[in-house]
């Protein structure tokens, strides 16, 4: 394994060095590396079992500055969400957007936000409370459980490694607060204030750098797109009996009194206009879902005064050649992008549900303990750090090695393994932990004296694996 890439791996935690002290840079570099190394429930027992007695050069600490870097340490989660994105995230996507995607160059950066809920355990959490599981609800039934309600944002892109892949990158996080959990310091907020929030955060984090939005249908309202600036825009789901109207006349009718229109006749209904327009259908080829499809869409420019107030929009009504599936109904707030571009940003959506997934299934996002409010605010968030640098550091430095080969050298007797389309978080993930095991393995396998700390943490680890 090549030392380098262990190095590249400090180098890129480093670039967060200055939301930290000195010291607890030190603790937050041991947290991070300890965190994708840990194979069992995230806690601070088992990240300095993990971590050992030495850890990327340097020694480990008492195992109370591990407990204080959550609940005391002098660090801000925006802090650290700013310094992702300004010297992680965009570098990444500047340096390897594919050609003439949304994203490559200084054109507009793509921010998807969602909210997903969080399994916790105990009355005494911090901030927890009953809250709908949208995964695990349906038509029939509404599942809810008590848990954290955090509203995440991803920036994606189209990345030249693998071109038909889109790579969701999670940097914003923020957690959703109950009335009852809310105060003069902090203030209730409802989700889609708190997207607005996450949209000035990345302004503020990228000055100059228009931001394209998509979101589910939920976050379709008119708060969020009050706050969008000119040069950005909102893709997202449209209501299927939504108001909307035709665009107003450029003058007052003759013999008409009063004031100009605001707006036009009312339209149908989009599922109703879906069953009844038989012209202005057009076939078109996106990319969706990583694949390279056919559509047939129909796009009407109308206002939809509910959401968007006076400001036109165009509707996308998406409909499958083969008729397999429902029709989709999006919107974007500037009729100026192109049906392709809208049917594309609202499919690249579906990154942000792989982050969730991720991080709840190899990140420990829903398995930490803590339940103070600034642990419950800083130990969640942080396994969609480590996500990020991850991808970020495989992406730049490990893709292509024989390191991160899906099907490493002289490994021909697993016949069943094909070389995939693309890696998977998971194969990202185990080309680091392998990375850092075998670094650790040399540099201690040379003094006798490691040898046995070193083996306590290995073994602690394959045991938890097991």
């Amino acid at each position: 394994m090549d030392a380098a890439l262990v190095a590249a791996w400090k180098d890129l935690c480093q670039q967060l060095a200055p939301a930290f002290t000195a010291r607890t840079y030190v603790t937050f570099l041991h947290v991070v590396t300890a965190w994708l190394l840990c194979r069992s429930r995230p806690t601070v027992t088992a990240l300095v079992l993990t971590a050992g007695e030495r850890l990327l050069g340097h020694a480990a600490k008492h195992w109370t500055s591990y407990e204080r870097f959550f609940y005391r340490a002098a660090w801000s989660p925006a802090d650290v969400s700013r310094l992702l994105l300004a010297r992680v995230v965009i570098p990444l996507v500047d340096d390897f957007a594919l050609a003439g995607s949304a994203c490559d160059g200084l054109s507009p950066v793509s921010l998807n936000i969602d909210d997903t809920t969080a399994a916790r355990h105990g009355k005494h959490v911090a901030y927890a409370g009953y809250f709908k599981d949208a995964s695990a609800s349906n038509v029939l039934k509404t599942v809810c459980h008590w848990s954290h309600n955090w509203v995440i944002g991803c920036i994606h892109f189209r990345c030249r490694l693998w071109p038909d892949w889109v790579i969701g990158l999670p940097v914003l996080f923020a957690l959703y607060r109950k009335r009852t959990d809310c105060d003069k310091a902090h203030p209730f907020r409802t989700r889609h204030e708190l997207a607005v929030a996450m949209l000035e955060q990345a302004r503020a984090a990228l000055p100059g750098r228009a931001i394209d939005v998509g979101a589910d249908g939920q976050y379709a309202t008119r708060v969020l797109c009050a706050a969008l600036k000119p040069g950005e825009s909102l893709v997202s789901r449209l209501r299927r009996d939504a108001a909307l109207f035709g665009l107003p006349p450029a003058r007052r009718p003759p013999g008409r009194r009063g004031r100009t229109p605001t707006k036009g006749k009312r339209l149908p209904a989009p599922r109703v206009m879906a069953a009844r327009r038989k012209k202005g259908w057009r076939q078109v080829e996106v990319l969706a879902y990583g694949k390279r499809v056919k559509k047939l869409v129909l796009a009407v420019v109308c206002l939809w005064p509910h959401v968007c107030k006076a400001a036109p929009i165009k509707l996308v009504i998406v409909r499958d050649p083969d008729g397999k599936q429902k029709d989709d109904f999006f919107f974007c707030t500037d009729p100026a992008v192109s049906d392709e571009r809208i049917v594309e940003r609202a499919a690249a959506r579906w990154p942000i549900e792989e982050c969730i997934r991720d991080a709840k299934q190899h990140g420990g996002f829903e398995r930490v303990q803590g339940w103070c409010p600034k642990t419950v605010q800083r130990q969640a968030p942080l396994a969609l750090v480590v996500q990020t640098l991850v991808k970020a550091w495989y992406v730049r430095f490990a893709a292509g090695k024989d390191a991160a080969r899906v099907r490493p050298k002289g490994h021909e007797a697993c016949g069943w393994l094909r070389e995939k389309a693309h890696p998977s978080y998971l194969d990202m993930l185990a080309t680091l932990r392998r990375a850092l095991w075998e670094d650790r393995i040399n540099s201690n396998s040379t003094h006798a004296g490691r040898v046995r700390h070193f083996w306590k943490a290995l073994q602690f680890t394959l045991c938890a694996a097991a």
